[in-house]
């Protein structure tokens, strides 16, 4: 351990000194190591190597086992040569006795020194008796080592100048090893240039886990090894320290629940460092220690801030160089940290002598890192002074709010209001609380806040600030789109993005969590709304603006949103693919299952049951099923019902899969269906009756409808007029769709296999056949299938029979999964890909095909039966949207987006 816990050797007699004061024996004595004396032989072999250079220094803290540890190497005998130990004390610092000290211990230590050398017989000490003694040095058969124990007292410039004279002409036969709490004022900087000086510090001192783990057992103490490690990091390896809790822990049954409770401020501990450490400082360093105490990192502004002294960097300085517990931050010049249990004492003593003031010190500290951009500390500074609306604004001020939704990124920020009181009266402290209940899915006690906070902002000052009005807008939208207020959420929506432009543009470019969450929740509730293709656009804006790091949980949102909206429009693969990029940022952000967005496992269950790939679809019901955010994402929730209902269709109870769409359709909380769901529903039921042979009930089912020439409504129309017998209408309707050209895949291909169903139905197999070779065609592009799983037995009975509509139909794609199960060697999406902003028609996707296809421009125009010129209008169209100049660039781009 230290000299501060050892016993000296007894005295011998003392001899007279040259100023008549007689030389104390105990002062030559080595330290006798204490019965709990742990080995720390990777520290012995360190001082063995040191010695062979003329200097070392051995420097660290009070308590750090410096002492005990230059004791342990004399007391091994692994010395060169003779070995000379000098214990210093105050007053041995001056000329006359320091040398008498070292001669009187040379020849102690057996070394013949030539009369002419004998102990100084005055005070001041002339150059012949450092060049005699020099000289001696240097005749002698072995080197001789000189350890000089508490150095510190050597404060003289000129005794150290004498010291290093001797030093550099003893012609390496003098071994010098200095141990102290600080440096003497030697040329140290000149050895350790020329590679002459070796060195043990305070960090080489410190115990490691290994060592901690013996000088417990020494005491009867064993440790689990994690609270072994939480003691190791409490006490930073100090010595003393270890010493003290074990001593502490000693016969305690629960000295692992022990070792949480016991702080910098535990009596010995306590009485240690005022002894050792602040008792040797003056009043005004004392003062300083204590009001920098507040802080984990202190650097010389921050200082000068709580102290008002100009010195605050010559301070720290010369306590870091003192080992007064006061260590420089690795890697940074100018900051400093004290010892985490010396700074426990000095905030226990600090409360105790000023109790006043500490609150003053932490809003001090919290201005100055709010000043310094440094947010999460200056909150902390100010909770801690419980000043919580002072906290709260600091947040809001910054435009951080946003960052209390992100998940767990949010909670250094977050964590420090935790136990703030909920009738703080301010309204910054009621948006905060409010952002923290949004944060933890509580929408009910966010919507209670933020109506508190907006009566405060109301019956405030009529200046309030744009931050203020910005937070309380951005929560706003948040919770209207949780409640599914449509018009109010867009009505707000509109506002906070007002807000946002009239905002600092630094402060929101720092802060892009709060474009980045307004844009998702306009756009969810714009979807809902059926407002789709704004929906679309906005959510895509959305993923843009949150595509950086901070960002990842609206980013979910946005692409999860998409992914659905691509998958109800037809684009199956660009469905996949953003998907796909929901679950690899699911990934890196760790997230488990249930807490990832429903509606990314909503859209996988909707391409695979389009693609007719059953089990793969029933897994990602289950999944999206699971989470926790279902709850809250009615949308997605009646896509799942879709979904569900076409796999029981699959399995062939019809009357299960009606019975769910029929559930799917009543309101739920007051809150009606998205139009588009609620047309895709209603129209899927209708399909389900037209199948049970009920045309009547489909016909009434899609009545409601005034709309009847969209082209959803419109293929199911014609197939319940053709299923009723209504030949002639039905046809006619059937052929609007399928001349249209603005219809979507999946449409045209149920348009085509009703014309190919009726035409069979009146034996017209050549008409069938053509109906259902253009139905696939259609098909082949996105793999759709499952169209033809419900299409009838006779379209079965034709692609059984027809060897080529047979191959066509085996032919169509393979499962939604393999947008993200390609083998290793695939490009595949990543989370960075941006998504295409303009997607590709169904003529586009069926040229580029062509194109990957490597057909020319003539070639494909042939197969498609157009003109040369619609082909080179195509190509140019799938070059701008998918930011391509060349035909191979578009191709490569399309199979990374996974679109062919």
């Amino acid at each position: 351990m230290t000299s501060d816990l050892s016993l000296l050797a007894p005295a011998t007699t003392p001899a007279p000194t040259a100023e008549s004061d007689p030389l104390l024996a105990s002062k030559f004595a080595v330290p006798e190591a204490p019965p709990f004396m742990v080995l720390r032989q990777r520290l012995l072999d360190r001082v063995s190597k040191g010695v062979c250079e003329p200097l070392m220094v051995v420097s660290g803290p009070a308590g750090s086992g410096k002492t005990q540890l230059a004791a342990s190497w004399v007391s091994a005998g692994q010395a060169p040569g003779p070995v000379v130990w000098i214990t210093l004390e105050d007053g041995d610092g001056k000329p006359g006795v320091f040398w008498s000290y070292v001669v009187e211990g040379l020849r102690r230590g057996g070394l013949s020194l030539s009369p002419t050398v004998d102990r100084p017989a005055q005070a001041t000490i002339d150059r012949s008796f450092l060049v005699r003694l020099a000289a001696d040095l240097a005749t002698q058969p072995a080197p001789a080592v000189l350890v000089l124990d508490s150095v510190d007292v050597l404060t003289d410039q000129q005794l150290a100048d004498d010291l290093d004279f001797v030093l550099r002409h003893a012609d390496h036969h003098l071994r010098l090893v200095l141990v102290g709490r600080r440096d003497p004022p030697l040329p140290l900087y000149h050895y350790r240039l020329i590679g002459r000086l070796a060195e043990i510090r305070h960090d080489d001192l410190a115990f490691t886990t290994a060592e901690s783990a013996e000088l417990l057992a020494g005491h009867g103490v064993e440790l689990p090894q994690q609270a072994l490690a939480s003691l190791v990091e409490r006490t930073e390896g100090w010595a003393v320290g270890l010493r003290l809790f074990a001593m502490a822990l000693q016969g305690h049954g629960n000295a692992e629940d022990l070792v949480a409770t016991i702080a910098g401020d535990e009596a010995n501990i306590a009485e240690y460092f005022l002894r050792e450490v602040l008792k040797a400082q003056p009043v005004d360093v004392r003062d300083f220690l204590l009001k920098t105490s507040i802080l984990d990192t202190v650097t010389p502004e921050l200082a000068q801030v709580l102290t008002g002294r100009s010195d605050a960097r010559r301070t720290l300085a010369a306590l870091a160089r003192a080992n007064a517990f006061v260590q420089p931050v690795a890697g940074r010049s100018t900051a400093y940290h004290y010892h985490r249990l010396f700074a426990e004492l000095l905030r226990a003593q600090l409360v105790f002598d000023e109790p006043e003031e500490v609150p003053d010190l932490h809003r001090r500290a919290a201005g100055w890192f709010a000043a310094e951009g440094r947010l999460v500390d200056a909150v902390r500074h100010a909770v801690t002074a419980r000043d919580w609306g002072y906290a709260a604004s600091l947040l809001i001020e910054d435009l951080a709010v946003g960052q209390l939704l992100l998940g767990e990124k949010a909670a250094p920020l977050g964590q420090p209001f935790r136990d703030m009181p909920d009738d703080v009266d301010a309204p910054e402290p009621a948006l905060v609380t409010a952002a923290l209940a949004l944060a933890g899915s509580d929408t009910d006690r966010c919507a209670k806040h933020l109506a508190r906070a907006e009566k405060l902002m109301d019956t405030g000052t009529p200046e309030q600030s744009g931050a203020l009005q910005l937070a309380a807008a951005v929560l706003a939208v948040i919770v209207a789109c949780r409640y599914g207020d449509v018009a109010r959420a867009v009505s707000l929506a509109d506002a906070a993005e007002a807000l946002l432009a009239q905002a600092p543009p630094e402060r929101v470019a720092a802060h892009p969590e709060l474009r980045a969450l307004v844009l998702s929740s306009k756009g969810a509730i714009q979807n809902w709304a059926g407002a789709v293709e704004d929906a679309t656009a906005t959510l895509r804006e959305g993923a843009k603006v949150s595509s950086v790091p901070g960002c990842e949980r609206p980013r979910l949102d946005c692409l999860g949103q998409l992914a659905l909206l691509e998958a109800y429009h037809g684009r199956l693969r660009h469905a996949a693919v953003v998907a796909a990029q929901v679950r690899e940022l699911a990934n890196q952000c760790g997230l488990a299952p249930q807490h990832r967005p429903a509606a990314a496992e909503a859209a996988l269950a909707w391409v695979a049951v389009e693609r007719y790939d059953v089990e793969t679809a029933w897994r990602h019901v289950r999944t999206a099923e699971a989470t926790i955010g279902i709850r809250d994402d009615p949308l997605s929730a009646a896509a799942l019902a879709l979904v569900r209902s076409r796999l029981l269709r699959a399995r062939g109870d019809l009357r299960t899969a009606l019975h769910v769409l029929r559930e799917a359709r009543m309101p739920r909380g007051g809150r009606v269906l998205s139009p588009w769901l609620e047309r895709e529903i209603a129209v899927s039921q209708a399909r389900l009756l037209v199948a049970m042979g009920r045309p009547d009930e489909a016909l009434a089912t899609i009545d409601a409808f005034e709309d009847h020439a969209s082209p959803e409504v419109a293929v199911v129309l014609a197939a319940a007029l053709l299923a009723r017998g209504d030949t002639d209408r039905g046809r006619e309707i059937i052929a609007t769709v399928v001349e249209a050209t603005d219809v979507v895949a999946p449409l045209l291909v149920d348009a085509w296999l009703v014309l190919s169903a009726e035409a069979a139905k009146r034996g017209e197999g050549g008409h069938a056949r053509a109906a259902l070779r253009q139905a696939l065609r259609l098909a082949t592009p996105e793999s759709y299938r499952r169209a033809f799983h419900e299409a009838g037995p006779r379209l079965r009975q034709l692609l059984r029979d027809n060897e080529e509509l047979a191959a066509c139909y085996r032919s169509l794609g393979t499962s939604p999964d393999a947008a993200y199960h390609r083998p290793s060697g695939d490009a595949r999406p990543h989370v960075g890909m941006p998504v295409v902003v303009d997607s590709l028609s169904e003529r586009e996707l069926e040229v580029l095909r062509y194109v990957a296809a490597m057909l020319s421009t003539e070639e494909i125009a042939a197969v498609m039966y157009v003109s040369v010129n619609t082909i080179k209008t195509h190509v140019r169209s799938i070059l701008r949207k998918l930011s391509a100049s060349r035909r191979n660039e578009a191709v490569r781009r399309a199979r990374e987006l996974g679109l062919i």
